[in-house]
């Protein structure tokens, strides 16, 4: 299994999530080369997972279970490897690299897999003071380019489990905008990086398949239809 890539800001380098043996280390390719390069360390017994490039793309925030488990920040090619927090999954950078964003329930691969409501985090990657922005459910964060919005993944509490739809929260919390609300399960939201769409993966149409929508980042609110 090879999964949860990262791009690097200059486009030259992959990072992503590889199981080795029992385990699943983080490996740093260029793109275009065939030579990954093991950056966990071929020694490591501790599972590592959900790379992400900062925005100078110096840095790595990934998930593990090392020392417990949390969320951490290496340098990127696996130096310096340090705890940000005890807490997290699927770490989402601030444009000035300052936070992540981060949500409590562990979801890999699919909608359904979701068995409990998850809430939205806020981390400071050098003190690591955190803040709660919503109590709503909230998975697969990711921060918009103007440092405006956070978009997420969410189902309303008591709705049926198997429906998600898209979300923003402002950075500095708040109430939620709901961006899609339909029947379909709508997962995994990213900004393009003018901010002036969300793209994500969705069902609408028969098989999952990706789309966009047209979002104004500063309040929210959709400006037409999923694409």
């Amino acid at each position: 299994v090879e999964w949860f890539p990262s791009i690097s800001p200059d486009g030259e380098w992959v990072v992503y999530a590889g199981e080795t043996g029992a385990r699943r280390h983080l490996f740093l390719q260029r793109v275009g080369g065939q030579n990954p390069q093991d950056i966990s360390g071929a020694e490591s017994t501790a599972d590592d997972d959900q790379p992400a490039f900062s925005p100078d793309g110096k840095h790595i925030a990934f998930r593990s279970s090392r020392d417990g488990g949390g969320l951490f920040v290496m340098g990127m090619t696996g130096e310096e490897v340090r705890r940000v927090s005890r807490a997290g999954y699927r770490p989402a950078w601030s444009p000035d690299g300052k936070q992540l964003a981060y949500t409590i329930e562990k979801v890999e691969l699919n909608p359904q897999n979701a068995v409990r409501m998850s809430e939205l985090w806020t981390v400071d990657v050098e003190t690591g003071d955190a803040r709660r922005l919503s109590m709503l459910d909230a998975v697969m964060p990711s921060w918009s380019p103007n440092n405006r919005r956070i978009a997420y993944t969410g189902r309303m509490e008591g709705a049926n489990f198997q429906h998600v739809d898209i979300w923003t929260v402002p950075v500095e919390g708040g109430t939620p905008a709901r961006v899609t609300d339909d029947t379909e399960n709508d997962w995994s939201p990213t900004w393009s990086p003018d901010g002036r769409y969300l793209y994500f993966s969705s069902d609408r149409g028969g098989s999952m398949n990706l789309w966009r929508v047209r979002v104004d980042e500063s309040s929210g609110r959709r400006l037409g239809e999923p694409e």
